[in-house]
């Protein structure tokens, strides 16, 4: 079965649920639900990663998520902090938070040399290394294309997977996420390459996460379609991504995904 990673956005402005859970309580209540619906993590973020989304200041970021780590860790729930400031990302470790899922794959400007320290400190620590065609929050432009976008992925990983391991962070803490939709391309098909060619990246990165949760390049592909009318073609993409046996999956709707998977699963001959 794959780990669930449950998105709990605590932002004004994530592209599927932004002010939702601005508010402590409901960003609580929202965390409780995902743990009955079966996440396996809350994966919680204070800045938005959308391309049209602004900058926060880290102490906005840090008052966003903290109230919701401070209740859920004493409860021994496992929180994954969706930030890519080393500042943020220190203050959550030390709260309790034990994995670092980072969309700039740990190249974000500023010290992280803490990454070594807090690494050793707690061995049960977890990293997320997600590639992004620019490094930082998504844009909407890229030069990646269908042709090139597994290579450009599989180097970015090795070149942060070195960084890490100089660290002295064993790979095994180490996840790669190869980033969807914006992340990688405007265009659509770049990110379908990437669900078909799955079994290449798994061959050297066997941990990989993947997020297709209502993400761009799968309305676009369905005539420009919302948001809020994405759930079939999530659950569908989500199904290949169980298919081909993806060891950790980040999602918005946890209950779906946890049924589909259970269905899936009696449907397959075991013999």
């Amino acid at each position: 079965m794959a780990e669930i990673f449950g998105i709990l956005n605590i932002t004004t402005d994530s592209f599927s649920d932004g002010g939702k859970f601005l508010n402590p309580d409901d960003a609580i209540r929202k965390g409780v639900q995902l743990l009955q619906e079966g996440a396996d993590w809350l994966d919680v973020s204070g800045q938005s990663s959308n391309v049209a989304a602004e900058l926060v200041e880290e102490e906005v970021e840090w008052n966003r998520v903290e109230p919701v780590i401070r209740y859920f860790v004493p409860k021994g729930v496992r929180i994954s902090l969706d930030s890519f400031r080393p500042n943020v990302q220190k203050k959550a470790i030390e709260a309790g938070v034990r994995c670092l899922n980072d969309i700039t794959g740990f190249t974000y400007e500023g010290d992280r040399d803490f990454l070594k320290i807090y690494g050793q400190k707690y061995p049960d620590l977890k990293f997320v290394i997600m590639h992004s065609h620019n490094n930082n929050i998504a844009k909407i432009k890229s030069t990646l294309s269908p042709e090139k976008v597994i290579k450009k992925i599989q180097i970015f990983f090795r070149d942060r997977r070195n960084e890490l391991s100089s660290f002295g962070i064993e790979e095994s803490a180490i996840f790669y996420d190869p980033g969807m939709g914006f992340f990688l391309s405007d265009d659509p098909m770049v990110s379908f390459r990437v669900l078909q060619d799955l079994e290449i990246l798994k061959l050297e990165f066997p941990q990989l996460m993947v997020s297709v949760s209502r993400k761009s390049f799968l309305g676009n592909v369905l005539g420009n379609l919302p948001i809020e009318d994405r759930e079939f073609a999530t659950l569908a993409c989500e199904l290949h991504l169980l298919k081909n046996k993806i060891p950790f999956i980040r999602t918005h709707n946890v209950l779906k995904l946890r049924q589909a998977e259970k269905i899936w699963n009696l449907c397959q001959d075991n013999d």
